[in-house]
């Protein structure tokens, strides 16, 4: 017999960055007990302590997503966990890596571990993937995306080299492409997961008020200002607000909400895509 008494499980990846510790504190003063990932095994440490004053059972495990190899030990010592929610937060900005790394770890690593979860998921539970607006800003690339459209691929890496290396050389656009297949993959991936009663989804982030947020600000600041100005609501986003409606995404309210992706960006593309020359 199911126990109705028993608290919902989730885990965060990325858990002591910016969207990751805001929505690991939401969700611990939500109810829920807590799995929190990352590579700051310290960070998590403090993290954990807070969540548990707010309630939460807290397990901390560390996950390096740029290894392959740890992300099978990380499904692995999960073991039987049963997951009534993911939200995977961890992943790289554009100027903490070259390219390559950037698309290994957005898109590849992403795809990889959240495929490697999806057994340990309830029926009704639902993953969400932390994605960009990025990948809403860059045109269409139907040569590019059909590579990155197989992100676990073993030749991905190589063939995008040979193959696309011209374009995603430039600054900012591998992140974005691959953040573009991620959203991508989340929508054609969705019925697979349907069939076991599971959901999908993507939340696209603007401009957030976050330490990776600010490093990218930092080292473009016109880049970051022109952006800015596309923001219909004139400010920032904070982590809480990206947490808030990730936590909305994977509870069962949002039970009908599946294979799509959300755009939480202070209104920044829809004035990019509707603006007038």
């Amino acid at each position: 017999m199911a126990d109705n008494n028993k608290k919902p499980t989730l885990l965060v990846t990325g858990a002591s960055g910016g969207m990751g510790r805001a929505c690991a504190l939401l969700a611990a003063g939500k109810g829920y007990d807590l799995i929190l990932s990352d590579l700051h095994s310290d960070k998590l440490a403090q993290l954990a302590k807070e969540c548990v004053a707010r309630g939460a059972t807290t397990r901390c495990l560390p996950l390096d997503l740029a290894d392959a190899d740890a992300i099978r030990r990380f499904a692995a010592e999960l073991g039987s966990t049963e997951l009534d929610a993911i939200i995977h937060t961890a992943g790289l900005s554009p100027r903490m890596a070259d390219w390559q790394k950037v698309v290994q770890v957005d898109l590849i690593a992403a795809v990889d571990l959240l495929e490697q979860l999806r057994p340990i998921l309830l029926p009704g539970g639902c993953a969400l993937a932390i994605s960009s607006m990025s990948g809403h800003m860059v045109p269409p690339n139907p040569s590019l995306e059909q590579l990155l459209g197989q992100p676990l691929n073993p030749l991905l890496l190589q063939q995008l080299e040979e193959q696309q290396s011209q374009v995603l050389n430039i600054p900012g656009l591998g992140y974005a492409y691959a953040k573009r297949a991620l959203t991508t993959w989340v929508k054609g991936t969705a019925m697979a997961w349907g069939k076991e009663g599971k959901r999908l989804v993507s939340l696209s982030p603007g401009l957030i008020d976050t330490p990776m947020g600010q490093l990218e600000a930092e080292g473009d600041p016109q880049g970051h200002l022109g952006r800015l100005g596309l923001v219909s609501l004139g400010r920032e986003g904070q982590p809480r607000e990206i947490a808030a409606a990730a936590l909305f995404l994977v509870s069962p309210d949002a039970s009908y909400i599946s294979g799509c992706d959300l755009l939480v960006d202070g209104g920044c593309v829809g004035t990019l895509q509707t603006r007038q020359p």
